[in-house]
């Protein structure tokens, strides 16, 4: 639900909220000015309560799971805002009246009871059109995400289909074979282990981000047998692999860096790490490039990095850090991903 629509809701519902409860007022008659302030006191009292429910308690308990926090501030707030409330009314009387004498004349039990049930309902309306509007949220987040999963789903098919990176391969391990059988075999399994990590374990929410790394080494191993210099390229693994996380997320970022990387610059040409530790995962890349106005252009107005953006928005919303940083003839990209979180 967007928040132009949450607005007019919002809008629609204190209208109606005003004119239902405007109280009748014979019209040939002058309408008592204390009257009148006292109604709009009362009424933007209530509002008060609302939205401190609706901004306040909900999101920081019940959205975290706190229901008895919530429900033990809820009882204790409901208990004393009927004698906030009053005090007000009773100032505003005072005002009028030019005098603080009997200030609390006529307060009883029964006159907070009356108070207290109108700040009741205003609580629990809170309460109840935030959690309605994080249901809808909610709902609209799962098909979005869904939506993006299928998209990635079909960018890894076509991935599959592309013949490109397949045949350089290829002809990488046939001039192998003739060189030297036992790499070319090795070769040949690590393609064989990408092939099907992308057919049947990126179809899953979460993989283990030990697969992921295997992934990206076998990849790496692959681009090594292009290149005269394997060495100019450093991968570094260290920490807990044994975490979950959402399949594919570093290949478009390893796939960006060795499309550009230039091989002629300092060392390493490409540099990767990750690493994880108590279920925080870092991924770091960076790489030396030639030219660096079509290399920034094309990076940051890439589809790759865009979708990664959004997968990342739904995913994990609040619970990563994706920094991009662009430099002369140097390119790095770390990302931080919280997976502990629900």
């Amino acid at each position: 639900m967007s928040k132009k629509r949450i607005t007019y809701i919002h809008v629609f519902i204190w209208l109606f909220a005003i004119f239902a409860n405007l109280p009748y007022y014979d019209i040939r008659r002058d309408i008592p000015q204390m009257q009148i302030v006292a109604y709009i006191i009362a009424f933007l009292y209530l509002m008060v309560v609302f939205y401190l429910f609706y901004l306040v308690l909900v999101p920081f308990f019940l959205d975290r799971k706190k229901i008895t926090e919530f429900f033990g501030f809820s009882f204790l707030i409901v208990l004393v805002m009927p004698f906030i409330g009053y005090t007000i009314l009773y100032l505003s009387r005072a005002f009028f009246e030019g005098t603080f004498h009997n200030f609390y004349s006529g307060y009883s039990l029964k006159t907070h009871m009356s108070g207290y049930f109108p700040v009741l309902t205003a609580a629990v309306f809170g309460s109840f059109f935030k959690v309605i509007i994080n249901w809808f949220k909610t709902l609209s987040q799962k098909a979005e995400l869904d939506k993006q999963k299928l998209a990635v789903e079909l960018d890894l098919l076509k991935s599959k289909l592309n013949p490109h990176f397949l045949f350089n391969t290829l002809n990488n391990i046939d001039s192998l074979i003739h060189q030297n059988s036992d790499e070319a075999s090795a070769a040949l399994i690590r393609l064989s282990d990408m092939m099907r990590y992308l057919t049947y374990e990126t179809s899953s929410d979460v993989v283990d981000l030990k697969r992921e790394m295997e992934y990206l080494r076998n990849f790496i191993e692959l681009y090594r047998i292009r290149i005269k210099t394997p060495e100019d390229i450093r991968f570094e693994v260290e920490g807990d692999m044994n975490v979950m996380i959402s399949p594919a997320l570093f290949v478009p970022l390893i796939e960006n860096a060795f499309k550009f990387a230039s091989f002629k610059m300092k060392k390493p040409c490409v540099d990767i790490r990750l690493s994880s530790d108590n279920g925080i995962v870092v991924f770091e890349i960076s790489n030396y490039y030639e030219n660096n106005t079509i290399v920034s252009n094309t990076v940051h107005s890439g589809y790759g990095l865009i979708n990664l953006k959004k997968r990342l928005d739904l995913t994990y919303p609040g619970n990563y850090q994706l920094i991009i940083e662009p430099g002369d003839l140097f390119y790095h990209i770390k990302l931080t991903i919280d997976t502990n979180a629900d």
